[in-house]
């Protein structure tokens, strides 16, 4: 007969075992966790998404954040769900990825959570909006705004800077997040003057920006210069009719088109 005091070895042992094993497997569901959480941050970040953070919490990935509207929310969601479909799967890894942490403009009063795998809202007969195409109206919005924190400003009649280089670290931090993008930087003018000497000045400025902004870390070839002149002033500087008198003081009207305008181009 079977000496139970001789087999309480073999339980320890079995126990110790299988603990052991449960341990092991716990720790690569934690390994495949971060490097899913990772990756799927790292796709939100490429595709200009960047006010979108991803964490685990349980068995889920949390998407959160503060999105320009509806239709970016969804368009991250959706980014992320495409970037780690194969791996969230896995037995151990994520039962469900939860993007109801993102919100816009209007959502804490609609309280309407995004669905787990969004489809994007579309009219009838318009083509649909897809994710890139999202992540540069996310990016081109965020440009935008950086560029009218402040105010740059050029020596006059000149192209070094006077100020607004806080302005421009701000662009910068943008465009290196939206490094998928191409970057055009428009230099404009007033309108007095002659028109050659404001396309050549708004040109200089234009690089001027551009240099800088590569100084802070933007690659060279993420971004262009161009100058415009006065050829597309955003007011009528002159309303008086009397044209550019020489010595006549600065005003308002002509501030307002010597500006820097960012815009996106096209896919870096």
């Amino acid at each position: 007969m079977l000496n139970p005091r001789n087999c309480w070895p073999v339980f320890v042992l079995g126990a110790l075992g299988l603990a052991i094993l449960m341990w092991v497997h716990y720790q690569r569901m934690v390994v495949l966790q971060e490097e899913t959480r990772s990756l799927a941050q790292e796709s939100l970040d490429k595709a200009g998404f960047t006010f979108a953070r991803a964490d685990t919490l349980d068995e889920r990935l949390m998407i959160s954040g503060f999105s320009v509207d509806e239709a970016t929310a969804k368009a991250a969601c959706s980014t992320v769900v495409d970037a780690v479909k194969g791996r969230a799967s896995l037995p151990g890894v994520f039962a469900k990825i939860d993007c109801r942490g993102i919100s816009y403009p209007g959502s804490e009063v609609v309280r309407s959570p995004l669905p787990t795998k969004p489809d994007v809202a579309v009219t009838p007969g318009t083509p649909a909006v897809t994710p890139s195409q999202q992540a540069e109206a996310n990016c081109q919005s965020r440009l935008t705004e950086a560029g009218k924190t402040g105010t740059i400003r050029f020596e006059k009649g000149s192209s070094p800077l006077l100020g607004g280089q806080e302005v421009l670290d701000r662009v910068a931090v943008v465009a290196k997040a939206c490094s998928s993008f191409k970057i055009e930087i428009g230099g404009h003018t007033d309108t007095g003057g002659a028109a050659d000497l404001n396309l050549r000045l708004s040109q200089r400025r234009a690089n001027t920006v551009r240099d800088f902004l590569i100084s802070k870390g933007v690659p060279a070839s993420q971004v262009t210069a161009k100058g415009y002149g006065e050829t597309q002033p955003l007011v009528n500087d002159f309303p008086n009719g009397n044209g550019d008198i020489p010595g006549q003081p600065d005003s308002p009207l002509r501030e307002q088109n010597r500006r820097i305008e960012f815009k996106i181009t096209e896919s870096n």
